[in-house]
């Protein structure tokens, strides 16, 4: 049997979430506008008050884990509230995902459990660089082995979370002559010596998920931090990215949802020729498609995390989620400048923010021709 029904567990952590997002929009203006830097401290106070970091780690680490499904709603409530710290969140569970999927039972219980001592910690992967780009085959970081350690040298950009992080997932080459089976994967403390972050990034959009470059000079890793077995590192980005972009979908919606309500609201109260806008066809029509095309990506990622809780392969389907509800959440936020106008133009104002949000989910996660490069691999 199919249902779109969630349980009156989903709704009540809905709800809850939800109230925190509608108060958290006018702090993510603020938090927007202000200079560059580490995250917000108001921003980590929420993660902690709400307990966010328990629904992603299993209950043998101290936990109270979701199923996908229902994280993903969790998710699209934050992104509601602000693309930006729903981000950052994805961002520490794609960390802890990598662990999960790849990890040993010791390296779970030792780098997840502190994320809830404090519960505000934040986790950070390091997979781009400045000339690989989409390219992760290889990568120009390395990781020699010395003793019982390896060694690893390299520069990753942009990397989320950066500077705030409990750990590190880093990415590396061992081998460069083995190609992707040369790539590992490295558990590292964000506190280690030979770690350099900055500068931050001072980005049109998603400015509240602060972003920098993060150099590894000579950092000396245990080779028990090393995740999964040598020259596994490449199948661990591929899973790794297959589960998180199915919840970067989820932030879509929930950016195109609050985008959609805002152009609702300003329709309703606008007035022009003695009735209001969202009276006339140009406006209305617009809306419904919008509506429409929302609880249709919302679908995907619920399809897609389903697919997760059942084991099943969900590779075509997390990259339909990140491709429809991306360009769904640019689409309700660009039409929403369109119908406020200069209300929206002028900054600050949160339909300015949601549009230029909306860019940088275009481009996190792979950029749409990547994820129908994906989608016709498996076709």
């Amino acid at each position: 049997m199919i249902s779109f029904e969630l349980s009156a567990e989903q709704k009540k952590l809905q709800e809850k979430i939800n109230r925190r997002a509608v108060a958290l929009q006018p702090l993510s203006l603020k938090v927007d506008s202000a200079e560059p830097g580490p995250i917000d401290g108001d921003y980590l106070c929420i993660i902690a008050e709400e307990k966010l970091n328990s629904f992603i780690i299993p209950d043998e680490c101290g936990g109270h884990a979701l199923d996908r499904l229902t994280l993903s709603i969790v998710t699209e409530e934050i992104g509601y509230g602000c693309a930006g710290l729903a981000s950052i969140y994805a961002a520490t569970v794609h960390s802890v995902s990598a662990l999960l999927i790849g990890g040993s039972e010791e390296q779970q219980k030792k780098f997840l459990s502190p994320l809830l001592d404090p519960a505000d910690a934040v986790a950070s992967c390091c997979i781009t660089e400045e000339k690989g780009g989409s390219n992760t085959s290889s990568f120009s970081t390395m990781a020699r082995q010395d003793g019982e350690y390896y060694i690893i040298t390299g520069e990753k950009v942009p990397v989320l979370n950066a500077g705030s992080a409990a750990f590190y997932i880093v990415w590396a080459n061992s081998d460069t002559g083995r190609g992707r089976a040369g790539i590992n994967t490295f558990v590292i403390p964000g506190d280690a010596d030979g770690i350099i972050v900055g500068p931050y990034h001072d980005k049109p959009g998603l400015r509240c998920a602060p972003t920098a470059t993060v150099t590894f000079r000579e950092v000396a890793v245990p080779k028990s931090n090393l995740i999964g077995l040598p020259g596994s590192g490449y199948l661990l980005l591929m899973q790794t990215l297959d589960w998180g972009r199915a919840f970067f979908g989820a932030i879509c919606v929930g950016l195109a949802r609050a985008a959609l309500e805002k152009s609702i609201q300003f329709a309703k109260k606008r007035v022009v020729s003695s009735r209001p806008i969202i009276k006339n066809q140009g406006i209305s029509f617009v809306l419904s498609e919008l509506a429409a095309e929302i609880d249709a990506a919302r679908l995907l990622v619920w399809r897609a995390c389903r697919l997760m809780d059942l084991n099943k392969d969900y590779t075509r389907e997390s990259s339909m989620a990140k491709l429809f509800a991306s360009e769904v959440a640019a689409r309700a936020s660009g039409k929403g400048m369109q119908i406020l106008g200069k209300t929206g133009y002028l900054r600050p104002h949160l339909m300015s923010k949601f549009h230029r949000d909306s860019q940088g989910l275009l481009i996190l996660e792979g950029t749409s021709p990547i994820q129908k490069q994906i989608i016709a691999g498996q076709l």
